[in-house]
């Protein structure tokens, strides 16, 4: 696939500072209500972080457009792919359980059909759930070049309460930026001599938050000529003293897990991934990956009428495999008490003095209590697992590097969508060859998913679609499915999420019930480990999937594949296992290797 190229002249925009904050006006109701939102995909040029490149917006903006509802709600989307370059794209909804819409998840050669070029699509779901989440494409890596935004469910029956718990609310849209586009990264990763001579997960240059950032162009190398304004302002958000104010986290970034901070504020965290929580106590850094949200509390007695303060979303680089010697590690905002939006004057605020860690973990969970209590099964009905770890495979005397789950690299063959395939052929539908595939029969109602990670020092976010698991079990080494009936689980209200954290050579023991029939993905969320084929499936109710009434519009996208284009098009590709690697010995390009992922 070539780079990505602009399909217009407009240069593109970020939103606002307005544009993510919340309005108290909204109104918070069961009475459920249809919201439709026509989108144009596109691809634009701009300098978010003043660096000038092109990337892809949604109606001339990136990140998207803000999406709020309330839980009961329909939300109609109707999407007009404009990206050009003959890319074809699809929107998943991160987070949302689309029980009873299982065809909308957004994920091409699994759920759906990818939509073509110069072509549109509908999307329509109901929202049962309330919470932080968020949208992005599923194709490619086209999220890394700006197709994602938020989507935030109130509900009368949230027992965070605006005006009690809290006062003001608004987004915190973060992610990592890369100045080279999503195309040419993947694509050489992917090739045998990798990007940047290694098949590791790139270092990003710059950080962005509700799309804007600030990169010293100063840093960059003498041989690239490109356009480089080092902007002169931060994005500011204002807060009023004495004021609960609520941040929605979201970290919708490609690699780096980020620490986020105020100077001289405590932040307390009450929302992990759509589930309220209690018991953070006052924190200085909250810690989120690739894919996970949290609403955190910032405590505003610290400041009066026009002081301002630092806002720090730090990149944990002892992450990565390799840190690019341009790479801005830090994304700067200014919290300003009062309604003033200047930003002529820095704060001269002073940072916390604990250090960031030296691993990719959660934040502790012990210190995150739903308030809604929910125990878990004392039992389950079955057990399955999944092993994720890095290799190499050859093909033509080629060796490659990708990753494995159950020693299998994922093939997307993006025209023959797997949900439809079960309704039609059975389970027996499912190309072994191509995915690692766990199946909860219809007489399993509750579930345990077993995940190892085998790659010893490297961390990975594992976000799991169309469920909330709640995580009854965790530890050091590997776990089989004939040892999980001899450890001890925590059944006691334990934390529900969609995303977490597994560091290298530990396990988890996510607890599922199994009553939302569909074809679910499990996958790293770090978007150049999921190219290179992490990612498995967990097949719920096959006999209920069979029941499910797909719409036509399912069917039109499918029947609309050119005659030249084969239903084999895979995206973007793989090939067989040879031998297992040490991760850490493949970053041997140009840039200096640290450790992790």
């Amino acid at each position: 696939m070539p780079p990505l190229a602009p399909t217009n002249t407009l240069s593109a925009t970020a939103p606002t500072g307005s544009a993510y904050v919340l309005n108290s006006t909204f109104d918070i109701n069961n009475d459920a209500v249809t919201r439709t939102y026509d989108w144009v995909l596109a691809v634009q040029t701009g300098a978010p972080d003043g660096y000038n490149r092109s990337y892809i917006t949604i109606n001339g903006q990136t990140p998207g457009p803000l999406i709020e509802a309330n839980e009961g709600d329909t939300l109609v989307i109707n999407v007009v792919n404009q990206i050009g370059d003959n890319q074809t794209t699809s929107i998943h909804w991160h987070g949302i359980s689309q029980n009873g819409t299982q065809y909308m998840d957004g994920v091409p050669g699994v759920s759906q059909c990818p939509i073509l070029p110069a072509d549109s699509f509908t999307y329509q779901f109901t929202v049962n759930q309330y919470g932080t989440y968020w949208y992005h494409s599923h194709s490619a890596v086209q999220y890394t070049d700006g197709l994602a935004g938020p989507l935030i469910v109130h509900s009368v029956d949230d027992p965070l309460v605006r005006g009690t718990d809290f006062d003001h609310e608004m987004v915190l849209f973060v992610n990592d930026w890369y100045h080279d586009d999503g195309n040419t990264i993947v694509n050489d990763l992917l090739s045998v001599d990798g990007y940047d001579g290694t098949s590791a997960a790139p270092s990003p240059q710059s950080g962005l938050v509700n799309g804007q950032g600030r990169y010293n162009c100063s840093l960059l190398d003498s041989d690239d000529d490109t356009s480089c304004t080092t902007p002169t302002s931060y994005p500011v958000f204002n807060v009023e003293s004495n004021a609960k104010t609520r941040f929605r986290l979201i970290n919708a970034g490609s690699h780096a897990q980020f620490y986020f901070s105020v100077d001289e504020h405590t932040v307390t965290v009450v929302e992990a991934d759509g589930t309220p929580v209690s018991g953070s106590g006052d924190l200085h850094r909250i810690p989120f990956h690739n894919g996970q949200r949290y609403s955190a509390i910032v405590d505003t007695t610290v400041g009066s009428e026009g002081d301002s303060y630092w806002m720090r979303f730090t990149m944990n680089t002892d992450c990565f495999n390799w840190v690019d010697d341009t790479l801005n590690a830090t994304v700067y905002a200014i919290l300003r008490y009062g309604n003033t939006t200047d930003s002529s004057s820095d704060p001269t605020s002073s940072d916390w003095s604990d250090t960031i860690g030296s691993s990719c973990v959660d934040l502790d969970e012990s210190l995150l209590v739903p308030i809604e209590v929910k125990d878990a099964q004392s039992t389950t009905d079955a057990v399955v697992s999944f092993n994720s770890s890095f290799g190499q495979l050859v093909s033509d005397g080629q060796t490659y590097g990708r990753f494995f789950v159950n020693d299998t690299s994922y093939t997307n063959y993006i025209y023959q969508p797997i949900l439809e395939g079960i309704t039609s052929d059975g389970t027996s539908f499912i190309n072994t060859s191509a995915v690692a595939s766990a199946i909860f029969d219809d007489d399993v109602w509750t579930g345990d998913i077993i995940i190892n990670n085998l790659d010893q020092g490297l961390d990975h976010p594992y976000h799991l679609h169309g469920n909330d698991f709640q995580i009854v079990a965790r530890g050091s080494g590997t776990l089989s499915v004939a040892d999980a009936a001899s450890i001890d689980y925590n059944t006691t209200n334990p934390l529900r999420r969609d995303t977490l954290v597994i560091p290298g050579g530990d396990y988890a023991v996510l607890r599922i019930s199994n009553d939302n029939p569909g074809v679910w993905v499990l996958h790293c969320h770090i978007a150049w480990h999921l190219a290179e084929g992490f990612l498995g499936i967990v097949v719920s109710r096959p006999n209920g999937i069979a029941d499910i009434d797909f719409p036509s519009s399912m069917d039109d996208l499918c029947s609309a594949r050119p005659d030249f284009v084969s239903i084999d098009t895979t995206e973007p590709g793989r090939r067989r296992r040879a031998w297992p690697i040490n991760f850490a010995d493949l970053a041997k390009g140009k840039r200096h290797g640290i450790g992790g992922h």
